[in-house]
């Protein structure tokens, strides 16, 4: 039952207030990521000295946020004399609180329901000292927003000493002060001048059937009006600018029309329900949920966006060549992913009232923990921002990795994948990847020719000098042949050969393009060899053989001439 204080003048708010009032409410929820939205996870630092044991308000009021959940559930039960508690009479003589506090709290409903709005959720704090980061004096807070004539309002409340030495937050007794004089202006809410009383009559969780019929027609309607409004923007776009009508950024276009038909739709829905005068405890409930898919629409149009940019970064650097940069865009592509991902989750955990402040204090209390836990985690993603900075390697290179020969495939967060010779996949965790051996064969400018050419002993001098003096025109003769160093050299005398070396480096590609060359000049130093009249040699060894038997005999024949003439001499 809501109390009236003087005749209700007809007339409606003007349109212009009352988008800029939408507009402040939701895009600046939208648009202040790093404000006040992220300061209260932070713990904040007390101003006043709080008691050893801090008393539980049983109503709720311990916090912003809490009173302004108390305020709304007596709102919804029509419990006046229960919502009269969360407001400061301290204004009202004692003897008229009991009266006057019902037709305040009458007053507050009724300015919010056709004139204002609930704060954001995120900018409604958790915290018993309320909001440090907003500017206004401590202890005193923003809970909602109201048209005047003279501009927009803020609705205040404050902390003070409630019973048995519990903190409580209160409505401001000059917001009761104001929102009884506009409770008297307030003219007739465009959806109740529209349905019928017997809909009116009909209540549903503290709200008439009519304005939650409302809300889903507006919901509905809303949704289409944006996503038609999306379609014609991105059409007059690409009718504008040429390189929008290509076939990625097409697909780019149509891949961002839902998210951002999404956003628009919460703009519209927020400027309509304010619009109709949806009922303020029906919006307090649907509000949440209005700002939820508000946050995943925008954690939607930036992941779409991330991948758009990263997509056209390898288009770009792919034509370019610049094959380096493939790895920090993949890599920069999935660290935006999830920081998306993350920024999306804590603030649809703050819209639907979730103190993640005890949960950033519980990992301070056991970062050690976490850090031991986490240890190799951590160490796998240095070693990924490693890989990346210097960049030993680069998707698609050939490389040895301790042994391991294979072509990289990806540079994950994590871990770096690579598909051997055998054609298998091996992981390998980005912290040995780091530190290991690795020999990149992709990245070499020249390949080196060396060549041992073993001929027989038999071979002549000149046969050698001939032989040498060819295969050094084979090498000028090559475009494909680097000219320094290009050598030719009679190196040595083998065991079993007489030993040419070849040492030049080959201009070429690829490894198969290599091996290719190399086919063609080894077929080269072949006809040489032969045509200079000697061969290669084969390892070998000459074995002698002593007759024992023939040296004997001959040792006995020996024998016997000298003994005649020894005789003689005696």
């Amino acid at each position: 039952m809501k109390a009236s204080f003087g005749k209700v003048s007809a007339g409606s708010p003007s349109l212009s207030p009352l988008i800029g009032f939408a507009m402040i409410q939701l895009l600046l929820m939208l648009l202040t990521l790093g404000g006040p939205a992220f300061a209260q996870m932070v713990p904040e630092v007390a101003t006043e000295e709080e008691p050893a044991e801090a008393a539980v308000d049983p109503l709720g009021r311990d916090t912003p946020r809490g009173m302004v959940d108390g305020l709304i559930d007596a709102l919804a039960e029509a419990d006046m004399a229960r919502a009269a508690q969360y407001l400061d009479l301290s204004a009202v003589s004692a003897g008229l609180r009991e009266q006057r506090g019902p037709e305040f709290a009458a007053a507050l409903e009724t300015a919010l329901d056709r004139l204002g709005n609930i704060q954001p959720s995120y900018l409604l704090s958790i915290e018993p000292e309320g909001m440090t980061t907003d500017g206004l004096p401590v202890g005193e807070d923003i809970f909602a927003r109201v048209r005047t004539g003279d501009g927009t309002k803020g609705l205040t409340a404050h902390r003070v000493p409630g019973p048995e030495g519990a903190q409580i937050w209160l409505v401001t007794p000059d917001t009761l002060n104001l929102v009884r004089r506009l409770s008297w202006t307030a003219s007739d809410s465009l959806i109740d001048r529209l349905t019928p009383a017997a809909w009116r009559a009909l209540r549903f969780a503290g709200v008439p059937v009519s304005h939650w019929a409302g809300i889903g027609a507006l919901a509905l309607l809303s949704f289409g009006i944006a996503y038609g409004v999306a379609i014609a923007l991105f059409w007059i776009a690409a009718r504008a600018w040429s390189p929008l009508r290509t076939g990625q950024a097409i697909h780019v276009g149509r891949a961002i029309l839902l998210p951002i038909g999404l956003l628009l739709a919460c703009v519209l829905f927020m400027i309509g329900s304010i619009l109709a005068g949806i009922s303020i405890v029906a919006r307090a409930h649907v509000v949440p949920i209005v700002e939820i898919v508000a946050w995943l629409a925008l954690a939607w149009l930036v992941w779409r966006a991330v991948d758009a940019m990263a997509h056209a970064s390898l288009d770009s650097m792919t034509r370019r060549g610049k094959a380096g940069a493939i790895s920090v865009v993949i890599l920069l592509r999935r660290v935006g992913k999830v920081a998306v991902f993350a920024v999306a989750a804590v603030a649809v955990f703050n819209s639907l009232g979730v103190n993640l402040t005890g949960w950033i204090a519980a990992f301070g209390l056991g970062g050690l923990a976490l850090a031991l836990g986490a240890q190799k985690t951590i160490e796998h993603f240095v070693g990924s921002i490693t890989l990346v900075a210097d960049q030993p390697v680069r998707v698609g290179d050939f490389c040895q990795v301790d042994g391991l020969l294979g072509t990289v495939e990806d540079i994950g967060i994590r871990s770096t994948r690579i598909r051997t010779l055998e054609r298998t996949l091996v992981t390998i965790p980005n912290g040995i990847m780091s530190s290991a051996t690795i020999e990149n064969y992709a990245s070499r400018d020249q390949y080196l020719f060396k060549r041992l050419l073993s001929l027989r002993y038999e071979t002549t001098p000149d046969q050698i000098r001939a032989v040498v003096w060819r295969l050094r025109g084979m090498l000028e003769a090559d475009d494909r042949v680097t000219e320094d160093p290009a050598r030719v050299r009679f190196l040595a005398f083998g065991a079993s050969s007489l030993d040419i070396e070849i040492f030049a480096y080959v201009l070429a590609v690829d490894y198969n393009e290599f091996l290719g060359i190399c086919e063609e000049l080894n077929l080269t130093i072949m006809e040489i060899v032969v045509e200079c009249g000697t061969s290669f040699a084969f390892p070998s060894r000459t074995v002698y053989i002593e007759d024992r038997s023939s040296k004997s005999a001959q040792d006995n024949t020996d024998r016997a001439a000298e003994r005649p003439m020894s005789e003689g001499r005696a």
